[in-house]
């Protein structure tokens, strides 16, 4: 898409509440990755306990909007299936310009990945205990043999996402170099220059139906957790 001076111009990718989410997650999930290598002590235990509940929060959000959100935040937009993310694989090394307005087909498969991840993580850090100072909220509603085994769980799906997130940040890497795109600027701004190869700008939406259904998601995640 051009302006009328045949120029790139710049369009609306991604709405407030997901980039608000994107950067919030990322310092949450920091806070719990940090506090996790400490003596659960204190604030740290705090920490954990509270940035598990945010992650949790946002991810229950992130799931929601992903079916009634903008279009680049709809998982029927950017998921594409395995025959679409193969073809993408066999052409990414191409100097071609980058044609995808929000996630390209592997980037879908992370984000889905790191969501379901972040998902499972969470749930089982509301039954994880250290059997000392740390217990989840809900660790008494079953075995301490059964809580061990979630809590080692809990613990290796940590790794794995660490892996998760390096991949992540080299693939930001890969397209700002082998693509000359900056995929980082747009998830801070909203907007990114679009060209002649890029279809029409996607549907973005209300900030208020982005805070009303977060609201609603506290609500209910504070219902069965913590009621």
């Amino acid at each position: 898409m051009n302006d009328q001076t045949g120029r790139p111009s710049r369009i609306k990718v991604w709405d407030i509440g997901t980039r608000l989410f994107h950067w919030v997650l990322v310092i949450c999930f920091s806070l719990s990755a940090y506090s996790a290598f400490q003596d659960k002590f204190g604030i740290y235990a705090d920490m954990h306990r509270w940035s598990g509940y945010a992650v949790l929060t946002l991810v229950g959000w992130r799931i929601v909007w992903g079916i009634i959100g903008s279009d680049t935040a709809r998982f029927s937009h950017f998921f594409r299936g395995p025959k679409a993310t193969l073809e993408y694989a066999r052409v990414m090394f191409n100097k071609a310009p980058y044609q995808w307005i929000g996630h390209n087909p592997l980037g879908a498969v992370s984000v889905v990945a790191m969501l379901v991840l972040l998902l499972v993580q969470a749930i089982l850090g509301l039954y994880a205990t250290d059997d000392m100072i740390f217990s989840g909220p809900l660790s008494d509603t079953i075995s301490g043999d059964l809580a061990g085994d979630l809590t080692e769980i809990h613990e290796t799906i940590g790794f794995v996402l660490f892996g998760l997130i390096g991949l992540h940040l080299l693939a930001i890497i890969f397209v700002a170099v082998i693509k000359k795109m900056n995929l980082v600027a747009p998830m801070i701004t909203g907007w990114k220059i679009s060209n002649d190869n890029v279809a029409d700008a996607p549907k973005v939406r209300s900030p208020i139906l982005a805070l009303g259904t977060f609201l609603l998601v506290c609500a209910g995640l504070y219902y069965f957790v913590f009621q």
